[in-house]
């Protein structure tokens, strides 16, 4: 079976599980097409007719899927092993028993049916090497294939049942909290100004990445998602694009002098972590300029 057929009939494996998909770039995880989660979709003939055209890879749209994705990065300790604990602390068994994916990074997804309640998409709050894409979030669905600096590595699935529902003590920790008292009118930014400014901030410290010279990069990823972190914490910015985004351009440095994937997605999970506790105030009008990290708060 060719690269486009297997795609094909992977993407469509997906729409038999009632999971709405979309196209990702070929061997990567970043989304083909705009509005992609207004895009995806079950229709096949649709699907059939992204899939013809190039060997994409498969994108699945959580919101419209209704489910909650814990991925499970490879690392010490592994994400699994985290996750484990934390079922431990609260009194519950490992969930292992649910539609699992082995990633090509030596991770793992694990599926479940997500809870009414939309829930965030996270990078390393419950733990290290502990991620969740929910409402809002996407996941590269199996058969999808990675150019890794090992070679060409599979999403492939190791646990083949339908996913289980979202573990009660999961929900509470994703659960958002209380929102806030609204902010006066005078204190809200144009919605096109918020566009603006938030796209212009995801190109600046995408650049300020692909550009970053050997033995400055851990600090220039490091500073860009802190810097997009703190839109994140605002409630500007969607912290699964911020991170998409800084890992897409931190992706031409892979197998550079030693740059790993493994080492982008640690300070990309820190600094996005530094920067949502010091959310960012949009002036009314305002070029983006945003600021440094605090010194002594680079924490790898």
């Amino acid at each position: 079976m060719g690269a486009f057929e297997a795609r094909l009939a992977a993407a469509m494996a997906a729409v038999e599980r009632g999971w709405p998909v979309f196209p990702l770039r070929p061997l990567g995880k970043v989304p083909a097409l705009k509005d992609w989660d207004r895009r995806a979709t079950l229709d096949r003939d649709r699907v059939e007719a992204w899939w013809r055209h190039r060997p994409y890879n498969i994108g699945i749209s959580c919101r419209a899927a209704g489910l909650l994705v814990v991925d499970l990065d490879q690392g010490v300790p592994h994400g699994r092993d985290v996750l484990a604990e934390l079922a431990r602390r609260h009194g519950a068994e490992d969930p292992v028993d649910t539609y699992t994916v082995f990633t090509p990074s030596g991770g793992e997804h694990r599926y479940f049916r997500a809870p009414e309640i939309p829930l965030r998409n996270t990078v390393g709050k419950l733990g290290r090497h502990v991620d969740t894409r929910s409402a809002g979030g996407y996941v590269a669905a199996a058969g999808s294939i990675r150019h890794m600096t090992s070679g060409l590595r599979l999403y492939k699935v190791v646990r083949d049942v339908e996913p289980a529902p979202a573990p009660a003590w999961l929900v509470r920790l994703l659960s958002p909290p209380p929102p806030p008292p609204p902010p006066t009118a005078s204190a809200v930014p144009a919605p096109r100004r918020v566009r603006a400014y938030r796209a212009a901030a995801l190109d600046g410290e995408a650049h300020r990445v692909r550009t970053a010279l050997p033995g400055t990069r851990a600090n220039a990823l490091f500073t860009a998602a802190c810097r997009l972190g703190e839109l994140v914490g605002a409630g500007w910015l969607d912290e699964q694009d911020a991170a998409a985004t800084l890992l897409d351009a931190a992706a031409r440095h892979n197998g550079v002098e030693g740059w790993t994937e493994r080492e982008a997605r640690h300070h990309v999970a820190n600094g996005l972590a530094t920067g949502r506790r010091n959310p960012r105030v949009i002036p009314d009008r305002a070029v983006p300029e945003p600021r440094a990290p605090e010194a002594g708060r680079v924490d790898w």
